[in-house]
This record gives structure tokens, C-alpha cells and sequence, in this order.
């Protein structure tokens, strides 16, 4: 039933499941400190299990594999964050409840919501030959498993961070694009240089950018906050013209989905102004490579043999 620590056994993630859906079941929305110490009670974990630590970091065995069982569910359909850090059940999680025994990984892989999540990643890992699911134990380095851990953790977080996004008031979804663009570096790197724009009639601009320090020129920002549906090349086309109209001829529109294949064109079309679509996936990227919304849960330190030390040529 468990895995072995040392003498002491703990439940793998997946057995983490139920516990969780059952204690959101029974107690509604729940802080995600707050739902983990009720699966921890529900199963009745001991003091010594809860002792158990990562030896490469020191975090919480048992916490981190609750949080795994969590993003599992939420890619499934069955867990929802209905605001920044709760838990609460999903769509699916009856049909969960409904198998009347511990769940499992395979019960997931037919809900839609995980189908999608899949065929999603695995479009983004299509063209390459290191992909997680390649990764064979016998011929890695250990410096191949652990680039092929960090890719895992990097796709969930990416995969996190657009379920946080879509949840968004579209207002604070404006707001975070405009945290973003400082973060590279746009305006001088100063959150004063974005300038949002008041609601009413501004044909479709959502925010103004200073490129540089001084405000000489200008970028106009169009954020569409979509759950499920593309962007259209209408509404590509009706930003160009709100950006033209305004005399600005650069121009970043981005949504938390997709952009339409006719919307991809259109803007690769044009030369004048000169327009960049971000999607939902590049949004996130650039979120982590620039330390927006996220924080650095660990640092692993990898040492090495010094083969100068060794060889006599030091004092």
C-alpha cells in the first residue's frame, strides 16, 4: 500500500486523491494549507511520517506528494481553484466519488479535461527527442533524469499558472500583462511606465506602453482573457486598427488561449505597424523566466569532485 522511507512508510501521491476530494466533499472551499492539514487528519498520518523530508531540499515528503495528487486532479477536471490558493471540488470529481474505491492514475486519462491537458503537452513535446516520456532509467545520467524531473515540474507549473490566469477577473488579468511587460524590461523596467486605460470606449487598447524611460514612443496592449475560445483574426484586425488610429505602429496582444490560424497570418502579414500575438503557453513562459507570479520553491546544490585540489598543483 505505501512506499518505504527508511522504516517508516508513506502513501504515494495517487493515494492522496480521494482524501482531498472527500475533505472539499465535506467541508466546501478549502486554503490549500488548510485542506492539506485535513488530509493529513483524515488519513492519520503520524508525527514520524510527517517528519519525513526530501533529502535534496528538506521540504515535506508527504505535503509535496498532496500537492502533486492536487495539480493531477485539477488537470482531470475533478479540482478547481476557484480563487488564488483554495481548493474546491470540480466537474468531475463525482464521477470520482462514483468508482467507490481508492482512485488511481488511469481513472483520469478519460475526462476531456485531461485529454486536452495531454495532447497539449505533448504537441509541445512532439519534436523532441528528450521528452519525459522517453526517458529510459537504465541508459540516463543522473544528470539526464534530473533535466527530465525539471521539465516535468516546469510543464505543471505552466500548466498551473493557465488555470490560475483563465480564473482571472479580466480587469486583473489587464493588470498582471502589465506586471509582465516591466518584468522585461519594457518602460525601463518600471510598473509606472505601463499606463492602463480607463474603462469605456478606447477601441480595444487595454494598456499603453512606454518603450523607453522617457515615453518618446509607445506600445499598445490588447489582453483577452478567454477560457476556452481562440482569438480571432477579427479581433487581431480591429486591434491594428485601434492601434493605427492612435498613431502607435507597435503593438502586443495576448490571451490566456489560442489564437485562430487566420489570426496568426493576418499578423504575420503586416509590417506596418508591427504586432506580436503571446498566447496562453508563451504567457507562461515568460512569467517564469521572469519571476512573475511565481516564487523559487528550492534550489538543489549538485557538487563535484575538484580534480585541481587533487592534482598538486595548489599551495
Amino acid at each position: 500500500m505505501s512506499e518505504e522511507t527508511g522504516l517508516v512508510e508513506i502513501p504515494k501521491w495517487h493515494q492522496f486523491m480521494l482524501p482531498l476530494l472527500k475533505v472539499l466533499q465535506e467541508r466546501g472551499e478549502l486554503s490549500r494549507n488548510d485542506a492539506i492539514e485535513a488530509v493529513v487528519q483524515k488519513v492519520g498520518l503520524s508525527e514520524e511520517q510527517m517528519a519525513l523530508s526530501q533529502e535534496s531540499n528538506g521540504k515535506s515528503i508527504v505535503r509535496g506528494r498532496i500537492g502533486w495528487a492536487s495539480s493531477y486532479l485539477r488537470s482531470a477536471g475533478a479540482l478547481i481553484g476557484p480563487k488564488r490558493g483554495y481548493f474546491a471540488l470540480g466537474p468531475n470529481a463525482q464521477n470520482l466519488f462514483g468508482l467507490n474505491r481508492p482512485i488511481k492514475r488511469a481513472d483520469l486519462t478519460g475526462f476531456k479535461e485531461w485529454q486536452d491537458h495531454e495532447a497539449s503537452k505533448q504537441a509541445k513535446n512532439h519534436a523532441s527527442s528528450d521528452s519525459t516520456a522517453d526517458i529510459n532509467t537504465e541508459d540516463s545520467t543522473p544528470e539526464d533524469l534530473i533535466e527530465a524531473g525539471v521539465k516535468q515540474i516546469k510543464e505543471q507549473l505552466v500548466s498551473d499558472l493557465l488555470d490560475q490566469m483563465k480564473e482571472m477577473d479580466p480587469h486583473d488579468f489587464e493588470g498582471l500583462v502589465l506586471d509582465v511587460l516591466p518584468a522585461m524590461g519594457y518602460g525601463g523596467g518600471s510598473r509606472q511606465a505601463m499606463q492602463g486605460v480607463p474603462r469605456g470606449p478606447d477601441g480595444g487598447i487595454d494598456g499603453k506602453i512606454n518603450e523607453d524611460k522617457l515615453g518618446l514612443d509607445q506600445i499598445y496592449m490588447q489582453a483577452k482573457r478567454y477560457s476556452e475560445n481562440s482569438v480571432s483574426s477579427e479581433k487581431v484586425q480591429a486591434f491594428v486598427g485601434a492601434m493605427t488610429s492612435g498613431g502607435c505602429r507597435k503593438g502586443v496582444f495576448v490571451t490566456t488561449s489560442k489564437f485562430t490560424a487566420d489570426a496568426i497570418r493576418f499578423a504575420n502579414s503586416i509590417r506596418d505597424p508591427r504586432l506580436v500575438l503571446v498566447d496562453g503557453d508563451k504567457l507562461a513562459n515568460l512569467m517564469i523566466q521572469h519571476g512573475v507570479g511565481i516564487q523559487t520553491k528550492e534550489v538543489i546544490k549538485i557538487s563535484k569532485i575538484d580534480l585541481d585540489f587533487f592534482s598538486g598543483g595548489g599551495d
